[in-house]
C-alpha cells in the first residue's frame, strides 16, 4: 500500500510538472525571462526551494539530536527572504536578464561572470548529490530492497523529467502542490501523533531535559544560517532566477515575503518527527533516517505513502531549481562564447539537453559524500561556494564606485579561503560563513579603491 499511494502521487505530481511546460515555445518561457510570474507563484517556489533544502531530513535529524531547537534550521535559515524583499525591486530593475553571470558581465567583465559561472557549476555538482542523499533515505524506506545508488537514481529522475521539460513553468507549478501538501500532511501527522506520547510535554518527558530548549543549537550556528543566508543564499542564482521571473518589482518583493511565511514554521514540525523517532527508543545511528523512520512507524501504509511521496517530491523540487540555475548558466554560457548565432530554438534544446546530461553527472560524487551532519555539510559548502558572489552583487547593485577588479578578486579570495577553511577542518570551531565574509568584503572594498578612477580619470586616458 505504501508503494502504490507513492507511485500513484508521483505520477499525477510530476505529470502535471511536464503538461505545464506544453506551452513553452521559446528559451525566455523556460527560464522565466519572459517576466510572467506573480507573487504567489515565486513564493511557493521559494518555499519549495528552502523546504526541500534541508528542512525535512536535516531539521529532523537535528531534531532527533538536539530536540525542538531543530527548528531553528527554518526560522533562521530563511530568514534571507526578508532581507532579499528589501532588495527585490533593486534587483528586479537592475538586472534584466534571467541569469548572474549576464549581470556580471554587463556590471563589471566577462572575467567576473566566468568566475562565477564556474563557481556555480562546481557548487551544483556537489550540491545535487547532497539532496540525493537525503532523497534516497526517503526512498530507502519506501523500497527497502533497493540499494542506495538505484534510491538516488529514482530521486534524480523525479527532478530531472519536468525540469528539463518544463523549466521554470514546471518548477512553478510542482512549487505550489508540495508546499500546500507537505503542510498539510506534517500537520495532520504530528497533531495525530502527538496524542500518542499524551501531548507535547508527554513527549519531552521520554526525551532528555535539554530537548525541550531553543538554545540547544549553538548560537553562533544560528548567526551563521540568517547571516549566512543573507549574503549567500540570496545571490545564488537558483533563488534570484525566480525573482527576476516577476511580472513586476512588487511581485518579487510581495513573492520573497510569501516565501518567509510558508518556510519558516516547517521545521517546527519536522523537528517535532525526529523528536518522537528518538522517544520511540531506537537507535538511528546519526539521526539521519530519523524523518522517514517517524513516519513510517507512527503512519498507517496509506497516509505514509502519500507523505513519503510529497516529501521525495518537495526535495526533488530543490533539486530541480538548482538544475534549472545550473542549466540556465550553462546555457548562457552557450549563446555568449560557443555559439552566439544560436536561434532561440536551438537554446531552448540546448538548455534542456544541457539540464538533462549535467544532473545525471552528479551521481558520480554522490557516492562519496558521507550522510553524517548533512544540513551542516550542505550549508558550508553554500557558505564557501556562495558567499564570496555576494559583494559583486549585493554591493554591485548600490555601490557605484565597486570596480571589476574588486568584484573578480574579491570572489577569488572568498572562495579559496572557504575551501581552506573546510579542508582543514575549521568549520567546527567557526563557521566558514565568517572568515569568508570578512576576505570577500575587505578585499573587494580595498581593491575597488585602489582601482576605482572618475569619468574625468578615464576619460584623460
Amino acid at each position: 500500500m505504501v508503494i502504490l499511494t507513492w507511485l500513484i502521487t508521483f505520477f499525477i505530481v510530476v505529470g502535471l510538472g511536464i503538461y505545464s511546460g506544453k506551452s513553452i515555445k521559446s528559451s525566455n518561457q523556460w527560464t522565466g525571462a519572459d517576466k510572467s510570474m506573480g507573487a504567489i507563484s515565486i513564493g511557493c517556489i521559494f518555499a519549495a526551494w528552502q523546504i526541500g533544502g534541508m528542512a525535512i531530513v536535516g531539521a529532523a535529524q537535528n531534531g532527533y539530536n538536539l530536540g525542538i531547537s531543530g527548528a531553528w534550521y527554518s526560522v533562521a535559515g530563511s530568514f534571507y527572504f526578508i532581507a532579499l524583499a528589501f532588495l527585490a525591486k533593486t534587483i528586479r530593475t537592475k538586472m534584466p536578464g534571467e541569469s548572474v553571470p549576464s549581470y556580471l558581465q554587463n556590471r563589471f567583465d566577462k572575467k567576473t561572470a566566468k568566475l562565477y559561472s564556474i563557481a556555480w557549476i562546481v557548487y551544483g555538482f556537489f550540491y545535487i548529490p547532497i539532496q540525493l542523499k537525503t532523497v534516497s533515505s526517503i526512498i530507502s524506506i519506501v523500497l527497502p530492497n533497493v540499494s542506495l545508488t538505484v534510491a538516488m537514481l529514482i530521486g534524480l529522475t523525479l527532478a530531472v523529467l519536468y525540469t528539463s521539460f518544463s523549466g521554470m513553468k514546471g518548477a512553478e507549478t510542482v512549487g505550489r502542490i508540495v508546499c500546500i501538501g507537505i503542510y498539510i500532511l506534517l500537520i495532520i501527522f504530528v497533531f495525530l501523533n502527538l496524542k500518542k506520547f499524551d501531548g507535547y510535554s508527554g513527549l519531552l518527558a521520554k526525551l532528555p531535559n535539554e530537548y525541550s530548549s531553543m538554545t540547544n543549537m549553538p548560537i553562533q550556528r544560528i548567526i551563521a544560517w540568517i547571516f549566512g543566508g543573507c549574503i549567500s543564499t540570496a545571490v545564488m542564482q537558483s533563488v534570484l532566477q525566480p525573482l527576476l521571473a516577476a511580472k513586476d518589482p512588487e511581485s518579487a518583493q510581495k513573492g520573497s515575503i510569501l516565501g518567509y511565511l510558508i518556510a519558516a514554521p516547517i521545521c517546527f514540525f519536522t523537528a517535532l518527527c525526529g523528536m518522537m523517532a528518538k522517544a520511540s527508543g531506537t537507535n538511528l545511528g546519526d539521526g539521519s533516517t530519523a524523518f522517514a523512520y517517524s513516519i513510517d512507524l507512527f503512519s498507517s501504509p496509506l497516509f505514509a505513502g502519500i507523505i513519503f511521496a510529497f516529501t521525495t517530491l518537495i526535495i526533488s523540487a530543490t533539486m530541480a531549481t538548482m538544475m534549472l540555475a545550473t542549466g540556465t548558466i550553462i546555457t548562457n554560457i552557450y549563446k555568449t562564447d560557443i555559439n552566439p548565432n544560436a536561434t532561440d530554438e536551438k537554446i531552448l534544446k540546448t538548455s534542456k539537453l544541457v539540464t538533462f546530461i549535467f544532473a545525471y553527472l552528479t551521481l558520480i560524487p554522490a557516492s562519496l559524500i558521507p550522510s553524517e551532519s548533512l544540513t551542516n555539510l550542505f550549508l558550508t559548502l553554500q557558505h564557501v561556494a556562495a558567499a564570496p558572489v555576494s559583494f559583486s552583487i549585493i554591493v554591485g547593485l548600490i555601490w557605484n564606485k565597486a570596480t571589476k577588479q574588486g568584484a573578480f578578486w574579491s570572489m577569488l579570495m572568498g572562495i579559496i579561503i572557504g575551501i581552506s577553511w573546510m579542508l582543514l577542518g575549521l568549520t567546527d570551531k567557526l563557521e566558514a560563513i565568517y572568515p569568508v565574509f570578512l576576505t570577500t568584503y575587505l578585499v573587494g572594498f580595498i581593491v575597488s579603491k585602489m582601482t576605482y578612477k572618475e569619468k574625468g580619470e578615464l576619460l584623460d586616458e
